[in-house]
């Protein structure tokens, strides 16, 4: 019925159609492989919670995110030859959305506490919080001792609060936020305030009238900061050897520096090497 030629034509035509339903069953398997938000393509996805800053937040008037964690992820990235890529998220779906697979990674102030080791693996510690005194430029209240008698505030409802209350002899004053504890300060309705020496650095940067002491106290190992890793993960030697890397090159005191100021990074820094739990 139908001439050779335009046998030919069909026989070709058909074969194409073939082809290209292959192609397309192909394209099918790469398009589920790109939607896996592993390391897959040299891309390193790092969970976040980006509300606790100086370690990361969103820099103001833009989408992007800033601060200590974010400078070592990117570190980190680029020393495995990967581009970081960060997930934000509420802080309770992160050690979740490592546990799925949807992460690399979680840096985002984050303690190995033994509840979340059953789960997920960690690197060594990277920071290793303190508490602070911040009180007026002049003032030297650099210890608990020395605030007997006066009254100091902390954030309601903390264990700083706990803290003040628990030195004796100090009027404790619990407000709502630590920024109305540092207006107090500067305003003389209170003598001093007790914070997490990081968020401390920040406050004296942004109030050069004032003067922050870190206080020389035990720190626990579930409440250091850590990088979580999935259970298993082979990339744990590799994170601890990048952030021994960066502790020796002067690349750690450098972001510590960036984000606290000179004066609260030497502070923390004496300190954490007489820490026990610092000796990698």
């Amino acid at each position: 019925m139908f001439g050779k030629n335009v046998g030919k034509k069909i026989l070709l035509m058909a074969a194409a159609a073939m082809l290209a339903v292959g192609i397309a069953g192909c394209g099918g398997g790469d398009k589920a492989a790109e939607n896996k938000p592993a390391a897959d393509g040299g891309k390193l996805v790092i969970a976040i919670n980006s509300t606790f800053p100086p370690f990361e937040s969103v820099k103001e008037g833009t989408s992007d995110y800033t601060g200590i964690d974010i400078d070592i992820a990117q570190y980190m990235a680029k020393k495995m030859g990967k581009t970081a890529e960060f997930t934000d998220m509420k802080f309770a779906s992160l050690v979740p959305t490592l546990q799925s697979g949807r992460a690399d990674m979680i840096l985002s102030a984050i303690s190995p506490t033994k509840e979340r080791m059953e789960v997920v693996d960690f690197s060594i510690p990277y920071y290793f919080p303190m508490k602070a005194i911040i009180c007026q430029k002049g003032a030297g209240y650099d210890s608990l001792e020395k605030l007997n008698g006066k009254s100091a505030g902390a954030s309601m409802g903390t264990t700083y609060a706990n803290d003040l209350r628990q030195a004796g002899g100090i009027e404790v004053v619990e407000m709502d936020s630590t920024p109305l504890v540092v207006q107090d300060i500067k305003n003389g309705r209170l003598a001093a305030g007790l914070f997490d020496s990081a968020q401390a650095g920040v406050f004296i940067q942004q109030n050069p009238d004032l003067e922050m002491h870190i206080l020389n106290l035990p720190v626990v190992f579930e409440d250091t900061f850590a990088v979580a890793l999935p259970k298993g993960s082979k990339d744990v030697e590799t994170v601890n050897s990048i952030l021994k890397e960066m502790k020796q090159n002067g690349e750690m005191h450098k972001i510590f520096v960036k984000y606290l100021g000179e004066d609260a990074t030497a502070q923390y820094e004496k300190l954490e090497a007489g820490l026990d739990i610092t000796k990698w």
